[in-house]
């Protein structure tokens, strides 16, 4: 890890990765480090350069990352569920359970630590999500089906991913969703699920990406925004 001392006495932190990229690639993480990829024609003093120039910029993709993680935190008296507030009324019971409705959510234990509570939560929302992702799955693969379009066989995995709202590996037929994203509203994980396969057809973000992403779903950014405002 390298760091870069500004002028107000503030710190960037980096690391640099050696590959075989046309241009610099800069990603803000959650752990406060900008991860950094580029060629080894590329100067160190050159990406310095580049870091310093943009720190204000890495400095609010700080910020909106640790958003992030308060929005999806899961905790004993209170979670966010498909963009509601759902408050936590833990029951005594011999099930070991967790159940999400419309108003709050209902865990089921004798063990009301918050660390068993969590883990119950945690469980839940997993299972419920995942059954959520694969209905959206459907929804867009039939979509694209009725416009004409051969989308691939894909393979939808859901991770906890950082920094990260989904990502599409085009080679391998694989699309990857945060978990995170169960915090936020139905229609801003289905437009997650509208970007990531437009990268079957797309693999960058060019505007033919983004045209083709918009006569697919035109209300990518409606519903796509809420994310970049956090």
């Amino acid at each position: 890890m390298e760091i870069i001392k500004l002028p107000d006495g503030r710190e960037l932190c980096y690391e640099l990765t050696r590959k075989r990229v046309k241009n610099v690639n800069f990603r803000a993480r959650a752990d406060g480090i900008i991860a950094v990829s580029a060629s080894p024609r590329v100067s160190k003093k050159y990406v310095e350069q580049c870091l310093t120039e943009r720190a204000e910029f890495f400095f609010r993709a700080f910020e909106r990352l640790k958003a992030r993680e308060k929005a999806s935190e899961i905790n004993t008296d209170s979670i966010r569920w498909l963009g509601k507030e759902l408050r936590v009324r833990v029951v005594e019971n011999l099930r070991e359970t967790a159940v999400l409705d419309e108003e709050e959510c209902r865990v089921f234990t004798k063990d009301k630590s918050s660390e068993n509570v969590k883990r119950l939560i945690e469980s839940a929302v997993s299972e419920r999500f995942k059954g959520i992702c694969a209905e959206l799955d459907e929804k867009v693969r039939a979509e694209l089906q009725r416009k004409g379009y051969k989308p691939p066989d894909a393979v939808i995995t859901i991770k906890d991913m950082r920094s990260r709202w989904g990502s599409c590996s085009y080679t391998r037929g694989r699309i990857s969703i945060n978990i995170r994203l169960a915090a936020y509203p139905l229609e801003t994980v289905l437009s997650v699920f509208w970007h990531e396969y437009a990268h079957f057809w797309h693999h960058d973000h060019s505007d033919r990406f983004y045209g083709f992403l918009l006569e697919m779903y035109p209300e990518y950014y409606k519903h796509n925004n809420v994310l970049k405002r956090i």
